[in-house]
């Protein structure tokens, strides 16, 4: 194949990748098929260590602003009035968000840097969150499942819209821990196969979730398989760590689970491996 056909090849790719509109690794397959040193078109990418080298103008400035930002909000931030606390909240954390998005387009870290901003940015909301509601005396409890809420909203948003699966399991994560919450507080003494009512059927909706995104949204298929996973271990999770009653023989109840699991997982495997595949 003559060198310009395989250039016009490379760039077509190299557009679908940016439009999302082949995952990935299919994408790196494909270059793999027709790249070369001559062919490929250099990415400049100016998150490296080289471009620090060769003192790149734009990643010397990115890094001054990020480190003056932070530091202007962690000084300031105990003066201000919660309002400005929560503006440079959201701000902070939707310069984490967009320097993640920004560092996942490019040739950097594999694509862990974007992954890393992104848990810096969640870090950052629940962790400044946590500690305005310290700092305006406001009653904890309550504050802090207003904060969980609003953790569970932000990530499940952005983690779709970006999309990034760590952000959008986080956010389920998110739900889980208010839906314990709740039904802690409707009914502290609930029993253990009560438990197991309040969870597993959750647990089947999410599965059969990431079976129906497997047909219409299968980037959603293995985060929502994921958490009907985690569904399926919280009766047990629930009763151990966050109600402290845990009945007499628990692990006992745990492995049986595990290897119930493990059990459906070999029988199906054909299945729910195509489901969560992208």
């Amino acid at each position: 194949m003559e060198r310009e056909k395989k250039r016009v090849i490379i760039m077509e790719i190299e557009n679908w990748r940016k439009g999302k509109l082949l995952p990935e690794h299919y994408c790196d397959f494909l270059l793999n098929l027709y790249d070369d040193e001559q062919t490929q078109p250099k990415k400049k990418s100016t998150l490296s260590v080289s471009s620090l080298q060769q003192g790149n103008f734009k990643l010397w400035a990115l890094s001054f602003v990020s480190v003056a930002l932070i530091f202007l909000i962690g000084f300031y931030f105990r003066i201000l009035d919660w309002p400005f606390q929560a503006a440079a909240i959201a701000a902070l954390v939707s310069f984490c968000y967009g320097l993640g998005t920004y560092a996942r387009g490019r040739a950097w870290m594999g694509g862990m840097g974007g992954q890393m901003l992104y848990a810096i940015g969640s870090l950052v909301l629940l962790a400044l969150g946590a500690w305005m509601i310290r700092l305006n005396g406001w009653p904890v409890e309550m504050s802090m499942l207003g904060l969980i809420a609003a953790c569970a909203v932000v990530w499940l948003a952005v983690g779709m819209i970006v999309p990034s699966g760590l952000l959008h399991y986080s956010g389920w994560g998110a739900l889980i821990l208010l839906y314990a919450k709740f039904f802690g507080q409707m009914n502290p003494g609930a029993s253990w196969p009560m438990l197991q009512l309040l969870w597993l059927p959750l647990s089947a909706l999410l599965l059969w979730l990431s079976w129906l995104a497997h047909h219409k949204a299968k980037r959603f298929a293995s985060i929502y398989f994921a958490v009907g996973v985690t569904l399926w271990f919280m009766p047990e999770l629930d009763s151990l760590l966050l109600r402290q009653n845990a009945p007499d023989g628990i692990i006992l109840y745990i492995l049986g689970k595990l290897a119930l699991a493990f059990i459906f997982l070999f029988i199906w495997r054909k299945k729910w491996i195509a489901w969560v595949s992208v």
